[in-house]
């Protein structure tokens, strides 16, 4: 049987003395339960084996009720299928055919809970994960629930005190939601407005040494670190899901917060989606979590859980783009996207995140991205046991998607020495350092340039006694990447190599000497043997002097090895691609490209006839033309001057470049990787243009300016 899901109503008997937060309550309520007839049926089903295993004590024989586990928390899945029953309990109600048997059982278990306050040695379960899971059992639940259950449920969400220590971003946003909820359940307005009151104020930008949202959309947490797709994609979700709760009543969002929260689903998250995936760069420590994505299609799980369809990205977004905003068509047309339908518009761009030293680059194909350091920013986190092998995830990490599939769940079995785009040691993850996880990046010089559909993205890496100059261009179908100066000092016991992809095996390889797919092993090739490598629809051009090891088959890890997943070991066929710099390198260079949805026949005219020229390829500049585009583009790590197809380039100062010629002149953008306001003086032959780049929460942003040959 399905139950009718009725729309955003509420029914006044759920608190007549304000039915503002009786129509949030009953909206919340409503919004935990799905409406496809296959999602209720599983749910339902779901539901009633976990109502048959209920013991007498109101507790179940194979849920760890001893468990002190700080991340993954074994005891608290007695609340989840608390909530999963209540789900049941509320649609049956719902569509007119109440189950009191199945009541009285959430009933119990919710009490089996309350009467024993189970806890847990990591804060975050008791003043967040717990009151959230409670009060949301507690909202499907109200009129069933007694007046002392109700108040043991408030006391339990009341230690979701957001004001005794101040929290900040997404924290602060699931104690305010927490508040919110509990002000509906007591029936006290004052309460939900002083919640809402709050989450308003948190949406706002901040500056680069607060936590919180940036100057570009990029979200911070625990620290300079880019989180958009951990605590940032649970921040857009919540914040997202009760500002849709609210619509139409008292406590309404203001306009002005609308507009920043709009902007930061467009420009921040909706440039890191790609298909049910958000680009695994963006998740921190959580990308040590199987089955991480924007949301899980069922609904039998609580929104601590990995988050399922209806606290996820796709509901809140389909969710805001009904209300009547300044930015609803494009909420309307990322919806669609989110939904999967085929006549979605497509999203194309690139765009540089100069407060987060991280470019993401969109075609109708594919997406791409290159996650990167600097003394600004905190290369990721180890916490409760989560990230132990994250020392490389911003050391030029470049990762691509063209269908959202090529990473899922491989981490277990990754080389975390060979990460996508890194140039790193090998044989071990200690980088020389003391603290290699958690630690700011020692170089000035991370950034990128980008005039909204091409850009270059470059660093300095400096890890322990390794030393990189790395460079990536971003063109259409295909991209550049380059390394110079590649050096590591006072270590021969140690290799380095720069991984150029490491995904899912999917389908043959071929090279462009093979006439049969290549078999499984590993496989090197000597400069010059090879020019091309070719596996699921992408082909990987070589530079000259480049040695290659190609390693096709399976992997083996577990998910305890990288956080506090199962111990049982994981096999997965892998493609791993690798470029080999040798023991005790001095100054090596690599140049290879990249072409996403390529055929090998495009793969041979590729080869046979560049379109992009590498110009420069050292410590000074590193460089490339675009003969199709017209376009240069090009890192100056000191002021220096580049002869180039469209003239001889001088600048003053070190910076990153895209010079297009037009009709009329070139089209010059411009940024400062190491984020200071300065005037820089850029030269084309006798020509010459004084850009002015910005400081405060602008720095290292891009600037274009158009430089006229009259």
């Amino acid at each position: 049987m399905a139950w009718p899901i009725p729309s955003f109503a509420y029914t006044a008997s759920l608190g007549a003395a304000s039915p503002a937060i009786a129509a949030i309550l009953e909206r919340y309520a409503l919004s935990l339960l799905p409406t496809n007839p296959a999602q209720i049926e599983r749910l339902m089903a779901l539901s009633a084996r976990y109502a048959d295993r209920l013991q007498p004590d109101a507790r179940w024989p194979d849920v760890d009720y001893r468990s002190a586990g700080r991340a993954r928390w074994n005891t608290v899945d007695h609340l989840n299928r608390t909530l999963v029953m209540a789900k049941t309990a509320r649609g049956y109600r719902n569509a007119g055919h109440p189950d009191s048997v199945l009541n009285a059982k959430v009933i119990r278990a919710l009490h089996a809970w309350t009467s024993r306050d189970y806890q847990n040695p990591n804060w975050w379960w008791n003043e967040i994960g717990v009151p959230e899971l409670i009060g949301e059992i507690a909202s499907l639940m109200q009129l069933q629930l007694s007046p002392d259950e109700l108040a043991r449920i408030a006391e339990i969400m009341k230690r979701s005190n957001w004001q005794r220590v101040p929290w900040t971003g997404a924290n602060l946003t699931w104690g305010v939601i927490i508040q919110i909820v509990r002000g509906c359940l007591e029936e006290n307005p004052d309460t939900a407005a002083e919640g809402y009151r709050r989450l308003y104020q948190e949406i706002k930008i901040v500056s680069p040494a607060e936590e919180g949202i940036q100057e570009d959309y990029s979200f911070h947490q625990h620290g300079a670190q880019f989180y958009n797709g951990g605590y940032g994609l649970s921040y857009a979700n919540d914040v997202g899901r009760f500002i849709a709760l609210a619509w139409g009543t008292r406590f309404q969002i203001p306009p002005d917060r609308m507009a920043i929260f709009s902007s930061y689903l467009l420009d921040g998250e909706q440039w890191l989606v790609r298909d049910d995936v958000i680009d695994y760069s963006s998740v921190g420590r959580e990308i040590t979590r199987k089955g991480k994505a924007i949301a899980h299609r069922e609904w039998n799980a609580g929104e601590i859980s990995l988050a399922s369809s209806g606290y996820g990205l796709e509901n809140v977004v389909t969710a805001l783009a009904a209300k009547s905003t300044p930015l609803q068509r494009e909420l309307r047309a990322f919806a669609a996207r989110l939904q999967g339908q085929r006549n979605a518009p497509e999203f194309i761009g690139n765009k540089q995140f100069w407060c987060s030293d991280f470019m993401a680059h969109r075609r109708k194909g594919f997406y791409t991205s290159v996650k990167m350091l600097s003394n600004r920013m905190r290369n990721g986190e180890k916490v409760n046991d989560e990230g132990k092998k994250s020392e490389h995830l911003s050391d030029g990490v470049n990762l691509l998607y063209l269908t959202g599939d090529e990473y899922k769940d491989i981490f277990p079995v990754w080389d975390w020495t060979k990460l996508p785009g890194i140039t790193a040691i090998q044989g071990t993850l200690e980088t020389g350092e003391t603290n290699p996880i958690g630690v700011r990046g020692k170089s000035t010089f991370a950034g990128g340039v980008s005039d909204g559909r091409y850009g270059m993205a470059a660093m300095d890496l400096a890890r322990g006694n390794l030393l990189a100059k790395k460079a990536w261009f971003f063109f259409d179908d295909i991209y550049l990447c380059l390394g110079a100066g590649i050096t590591l000092s006072n270590d021969s016991e140690h290799g380095v190599v720069t991984g150029m992809n490491q995904t899912l095996l999917n389908g043959d390889v071929f090279t462009n000497q093979s006439k049969r797919p290549v078999p499984q092993g590993t496989h090197s090739y000597h400069p010059g043997e090879i020019a091309w490598i070719y596996h699921n629809h992408v082909g990987y051009g070589l530079g000259p002097n480049t040695r290659v090891f190609l390693k096709i088959g399976p992997q083996s890890g577990s998910w305890s090895e990288i956080g506090t997943g199962s111990n049982q070991p994981v096999t997965i066929p892998v493609f791993n691609l690798w470029l080999d710099h040798g023991y005790s390198p001095r100054a090596d260079t690599y140049q290879y490209i990249v072409a996403p949805g390529a055929t090998m026949r495009q793969m041979a005219e590729h080869a046979a006839k560049p379109a992009i020229h590498v110009l420069s390829n050292n410590e000074s500049i590193q460089a490339a033309w675009n003969s199709d585009l017209k376009l240069v583009t090009a890192a100056f790590r000191k002021p220096a001057a580049l002869v180039t197809p469209i003239g001889r380039i001088t600048v003053d100062q070190l910076c990153l470049l895209l010079i297009r010629k037009v009709a009329e002149g070139w089209k010059i953008t411009a940024s400062n990787p190491e984020n200071k306001s300065l005037v820089l003086n850029v030269e084309i032959e006798t020509y010459g243009a004084a850009i002015d780049l910005p400081g405060g929460n602008f720095a290292g942003s891009s600037v274009s300016s158009m430089l006229n040959a009259i």
